[in-house]
């Protein structure tokens, strides 16, 4: 056992030293436990870093955390398995191709602010990517194709394949709960370069007269937004933001849904502004 926790601070190591960089399945070292000991760690983990109050102590959890997921994909039936689905705090999404698994989770810190993690698996490279953001949404460029090591940070929660061809792209719904000043959410593209390396951000979403690379919608800390897919419309829906007065325009920490919708419509692989949708109609 002695040996297996000294394996595992060394991959925690490595993993904090080439954050950002791809990890091919096979280079983590073996720690040699069974997958439920391992499910069980992660998940005693999450709970650890949730209980506590300081700030030191969530990143020690947290690497410990990246290190077992880390260690799960070494075997490669493990990687799409659900055996991972009981650990209440971590997300998981995978695309409807099944070529790509997508796990990501935040630290809280006293601050209010948060540190997200993500790992992205991709089966058609066998890589498996470790990312980690801190900058968040609100500053993020909508025209920026984004590499791996410029990831900012985000909790995604769903998946779809934008386009089949030989390069595959996918749309990602993800969130950024702030929760302080403002919270975001974003419509993300996710696309991969020769090596496996996952890209963020594509020239697809038609908005009137721009071209933009993601979508992001930034609102008041104290209220929701839907933004979700809509499979019989083969598309994207969401509650049209607005300044709940005239003289906050502008200023976003104001803003919230106004009891009207709009979508991005998935049209020969752009995404196309409609503004002032009827939810109700399914045609």
């Amino acid at each position: 056992m002695m040996k297996s926790t000294m394996q595992l601070k060394q991959c925690s190591g490595l993993l904090m030293k080439y954050q950002g960089k791809i990890f091919p399945v096979l280079f983590i070292l073996i720690v040699n436990i069974s997958n439920a000991q391992i499910v069980n760690k992660i998940d005693g983990y999450f709970d650890s870093m949730a209980s506590s109050l300081n700030d030191r102590q969530r990143l020690a959890c947290n690497d410990s955390i990246v290190t077992g997921l880390m260690s799960w994909f070494i075997n490669r039936d493990n990687i799409m398995s659900s055996e991972l689905d009981q650990i209440k705090y971590l997300g998981q999404i995978i695309s409807s191709d099944s070529l790509v698994k997508v796990f990501s989770w935040n630290i809280p810190l006293s601050s209010g602010d948060n540190i997200y993690n993500c790992i992205i698996y991709n089966a058609r490279e066998d890589t498996t990517v470790f990312l980690k953001g801190r900058k968040g949404l609100p500053d993020i460029e909508t025209d920026a194709i984004l590499e791996a090591g410029e990831w900012y940070g985000a909790l995604y929660y769903d998946i779809e394949l934008l386009c089949d061809s030989e390069n595959k792209t996918y749309i990602l719904l993800g969130t950024d709960p702030d929760n302080i000043y403002m919270n975001s959410k974003v419509i993300e593209i996710l696309r991969f370069d020769s090596d496996g390396s996952p890209l963020f951000g594509g020239k697809v979403f038609s908005v009137r007269d721009k071209v933009l690379t993601r979508m992001i919608f930034r609102y008041s800390p104290i209220t929701n937004m839907m933004l979700r897919f809509d499979n019989d419309r083969s598309a994207i829906i969401y509650d049209h933001l607005s300044p709940s007065s005239p003289g906050f325009e502008g200023q976003y920490m104001y803003y919230g849904p106004d009891f009207s919708y709009d979508a991005f419509e998935i049209i020969d692989r752009k995404l196309v502004l409609i503004q002032d949708i009827d939810i109700r109609d399914k045609r």
